[in-house]
Parts: C-alpha cells; sequence; structure tokens
C-alpha cells in the first residue's frame, strides 16, 4: 500500500514535469537542453508510476467500464488525428485572407512585387526587446512569404550586447537591412519604411532627378498647399537623388540627369534654356512636364515637337463624380486608362484641379509612340472661354474639345542623336521619353494623397526613369480607423453594455429558473 500511494505521487510529479517542459518550448519556440532534459525525467517518473501500480493499472483496464470507455477514447484519438492532419495541411498550405476594409494586414502591390523580384539574398536584423518582438514580427513574416531570398532575425539587444555592439544600436526598435555590402537602418515599423529601405539597398544605382528652377515652377521645399515637399520625400524614399537646377547658369543639362521635372511654370524658358532641353531630350533624356492652364507658350511649341499637343482650354467635368470629394465642375477626375506601364494594373481614381488638356498631336514625329493614358468621363470637354466668376458653364459644340478628354500623355521614340558622355550611371541612352499632365497641382501637398495621385506620379517617374519593376501601388501610411464618441455616448454605450445586458442575461436565468421550481 505504501508503494502504491508512492507511486501515485511520482504519477502526479511525472505529469506535472512533463506540463512544465511542454509550456516551456511553447514560450521559447525552440527545444533546448533544460526543457528536454524536463521532458525526459516527468516521461522517467510516469514510467515509474506505471511499474509501481503495475497490478491496478491492469485490472482497470480488464474492468467493464473500461472495455466501453476504450471506445470513446478511441474515437477522441481518431478525432484529435483527423485535426492534426487537417492543421499539418493548413500549415503547409495556408490559406491566407484579409477582410479588412483597408486590407491593413496585406502587403501593398509594390512591396509584394520587390519581393518577388529579389536576384540577391536581403538580411534583416530587427533589435528589439523580447517582450516587444510582436510589434515587428508578424510584419517580417510576410515579407518572407513572398521570397525565400528575405531572410531576418529578431534580437533582444539587451540578451545578446556584443550583436548590438557590432551592429553600433544605441536604441530599441532598430532594423538593419543589408545586401552585397549596402546596409540601411530604419527606427519605425511601417510597411512604407521597411519598403523604401528594401529599395535602397537592392538598387545598383542612384538615379538622380533634377527640378527645373527659375521660371515660377513648384519648389520641391516648400510645405505650403502648393509646394512638392512631400513628393520629394517620396522621390527620396525610392532611393532617387532629388535636387534643383537653373539651367540658366549652365551650358548644357547634367550628364547624370536620369529625368528633368518642369512642374508648373509661370514664365517661359529662355531661348538657351529652350535648346538645352531639346538637345537633351534628342540625346535619349528624359522629362516630365506638369503643365496648368496658364503656363507659358513656349513650353506648347517645345512639346508639339514630340507629337504632344498642349490644349489653350481648361478641362471641366459635369458628371457630379468630383462632389464625391467636394470638388466644382473644374476639379476633372479621371478613372480612364489606356494600356501604359505607367497605369498597368492601376485601377484608382485621380483628381486634377484646374486641368488643360494634353493629346497626340496630328502630325506626331514618324517613329513616336504617343499615348493618351489619362482621360476624363464622356461628360466633360475642354473649355476654350475664360472662366467666368461664377458663371454657368455649358459646352459649344465646335469650339470646344468633347470628351472624354485626355489630360496626360506618354511618348517614347528612338534617341536622335547619340549622347556624347554616358553619364555617370555608364548607361547609353537610347531612347527618348516624355511624359505631360496638364496638371501640377494634382501632385501638389495638397493632392497627392487623394486617391491615386500620388500612384500614378510616382509611376510615371518609374517609367521615366527606365525602372518599371517600381510601377504599382505603393504601401500607404497605417489609416486612423478610431470613432470618436461624446460624452453622453460614451454613457449609454456603458450602461448598455455593462450594465442593462448582464442584468437581462441574469433576469432571464433567474425567471427560467424560478418557473422550472
Amino acid at each position: 500500500m505504501r508503494w502504491n500511494k508512492i507511486g501515485d505521487y511520482l504519477g502526479l510529479g511525472g505529469v506535472a514535469v512533463i506540463l512544465v517542459g511542454l509550456v516551456s518550448y511553447s514560450v521559447h519556440g525552440v527545444l533546448t537542453t533544460a526543457i528536454t532534459a524536463t521532458l525526459v525525467a516527468g516521461l522517467a517518473l510516469v514510467v515509474a508510476y506505471g511499474v509501481l501500480n503495475f497490478r491496478e493499472i491492469r485490472s482497470a483496464l480488464s474492468s467493464r467500464s473500461t472495455r466501453f470507455g476504450s471506445n470513446a477514447v478511441l474515437m477522441s484519438l481518431v478525432v484529435l488525428g483527423i485535426l492534426i492532419l487537417i492543421n499539418f495541411v493548413a500549415n503547409r498550405h495556408s490559406l491566407r485572407a484579409d477582410t479588412t476594409a483597408a486590407k491593413q494586414f496585406s502587403l501593398a502591390e509594390q512591396t509584394r512585387k520587390i519581393l518577388k523580384n529579389l536576384d540577391r539574398e536581403v538580411k534583416v536584423t530587427a533589435f528589439y526587446r523580447a517582450e516587444d518582438r510582436w510589434q515587428i514580427e508578424s510584419l517580417l513574416k510576410e515579407y518572407e512569404h513572398y521570397s525565400p531570398r528575405f531572410k531576418w532575425e529578431i534580437i533582444d539587444p539587451d540578451q545578446r550586447p556584443a550583436e548590438a555592439k557590432q551592429y553600433n544600436i544605441t536604441a530599441y526598435n532598430t532594423i538593419v537591412l543589408e545586401c552585397g555590402g549596402k546596409q540601411e537602418r530604419i527606427t519605425t515599423r511601417t510597411e512604407q519604411d521597411l519598403t523604401n529601405a528594401l529599395i535602397k539597398v537592392t538598387r545598383k544605382e542612384n538615379k538622380k532627378i533634377y527640378f527645373l528652377t527659375g521660371h515660377g515652377e513648384k519648389d520641391i521645399e516648400a510645405t505650403d498647399r502648393e509646394g512638392y515637399d512631400s513628393m520629394r520625400k517620396l522621390l527620396q524614399g525610392e532611393n532617387y537623388d532629388v535636387e534643383k537646377i537653373l539651367l540658366a547658369e549652365k551650358d548644357h543639362v547634367p550628364d547624370d540627369c536620369s529625368l528633368l521635372v518642369v512642374a508648373g511654370p509661370k514664365t517661359d524658358l529662355l531661348p538657351n534654356e529652350a535648346s538645352m532641353i531639346g538637345d537633351y531630350l534628342k540625346k535619349g533624356g528624359k522629362a516630365l512636364f506638369l503643365l496648368d492652364p496658364e503656363s507659358p507658350d513656349g513650353y506648347v511649341t517645345l512639346l508639339k515637337e514630340w507629337g504632344i499637343e498642349v490644349g489653350k482650354n481648361v478641362v471641366l467635368d459635369v458628371s457630379g463624380i468630383g462632389r464625391l470629394f467636394g470638388a466644382g465642375p473644374a476639379m476633372p477626375i479621371a478613372a480612364q486608362y489606356a494600356p501604359h506601364a505607367i497605369t498597368e494594373k492601376f485601377q484608382l481614381m485621380t483628381i486634377y484641379p484646374y486641368a488643360r488638356s494634353v493629346r497626340k498631336a496630328a502630325d506626331a514625329p514618324v517613329g513616336a509612340t504617343v499615348t493618351e493614358f489619362v482621360k476624363t468621363s464622356s461628360n466633360s470637354w475642354g473649355e476654350s472661354e475664360p472662366l467666368g466668376r461664377g458663371g454657368m458653364v455649358r459646352y459649344d459644340e465646335g469650339k470646344d474639345l468633347p470628351g472624354p478628354v485626355s489630360v496626360a500623355v506618354a511618348m517614347e521614340k528612338e534617341a536622335e542623336e547619340k549622347p556624347t558622355s554616358s553619364g555617370e550611371s555608364g548607361q547609353t541612352r537610347t531612347k527618348t521619353r516624355i511624359v505631360v499632365f496638364g496638371d501640377s497641382d494634382f501632385a501638389s501637398n495638397t493632392y497627392y494623397r487623394v486617391q491615386g495621385n500620388g500612384d500614378l506620379f510616382m509611376n510615371a517617374v518609374s517609367w521615366l526613369a527606365e525602372q518599371e519593376d517600381l510601377i504599382s501601388i505603393r504601401p500607404k501610411d497605417p489609416e486612423d480607423r478610431r470613432v470618436n464618441l461624446t460624452r453622453s455616448q460614451s454613457r449609454l454605450i456603458f450602461w448598455v453594455a455593462v450594465v442593462l445586458m448582464p442584468l437581462a442575461v441574469l433576469g432571464t436565468g433567474a425567471g427560467i429558473y424560478w418557473k422550472r421550481r
């Protein structure tokens, strides 16, 4: 009897020790030596229980109740086996679905595209404390899901200080990306910042973009409503070097210019500036023009030579779609996009405050491919008369340009002249590429976040800079979906959810009990 008592204690202790080992394994995720020893010790105690209580166990197994119970145990084991099989298949072939309205748990198209096109291994080391690793772990797993070349590790700098010192980590929540000898670090855990860092470490060269100045163009350092400071930051985030250029001080467009941007000029080009831009384009240069209705005619003449006709009008849209955004007829919205690399898989609306028409010229030069890739609705037109103050607007047939109206054009043509220098990048320009928008405000600080405005601008830049793999819908900042409640609404929710509903359940239970009694 005494040995049986000891055996019972050993059995209970063995089960407890095994549970401790299983819990430790689930917490750490690694089968360490200590955890293995714990599981073996627990199993030994259970075996000892079986040896000391062998007669009682055999007697219990041969009893009538055990025989009936064994059927239930067998069925339970079958069900458990089926569940294990289902879980194994689901783990090997997982089905992923994001049911949130803003798809906040899904990676953006650009991120997926970059990951799938990785041709080199990228190592990501995140320095997070053990209790904070959950903040970044799920995002890194999402990235890994789309590319086996994306390798990541989370290190607790307090537990592994030598590695933290090796990377010169001075703050928690620092993420280091490494690829091909290049290193980039960020201290935020958003998809946008992580993807931008990924672009920087995987690009072999930095493309340089020059914004023309001296003619009242949009300022890339201005933070006001009309400034382009936000666009500059987006471009720099995708590893472009962005600078201003005053061509009047130069004798030619710099050889390292991957793209020349002319955004909203208010005065005309000087003759030597127009000549320099013309020569640059003939040698396979790339240019982006964003011309407002009040932009001077010199730009119109320059672009006409490349088969692009910039209209002398203002595009009006009376379809009523603009009312969804609080806009009037002078702020047309486009949802029609012609097939082109810039608009590949692009299905977002774009809005153009006070725009002019841009279309293919009837006498486009031989060899030039001109595509009208953005058009407004059929209820729009190009108004040729100046807009009056608060006056009625109407379409005048034969005088105004009928809709749908093209507000953006892309042109591609073989270079007319071989460049004297291939530039710093060492790549000889072979094709001239030009994109023209009939509005510059759509990419300003005020409107670049509206629908797909920023994405379309960046896609045009990617095509012009010959980085088509970046053409996509980019990651967005996390959306704030909080609901703000008044004090009375908060009180109402408290009384309904915390007081009345529990009382209703208790009252129902009490009523049923009283009735049955």
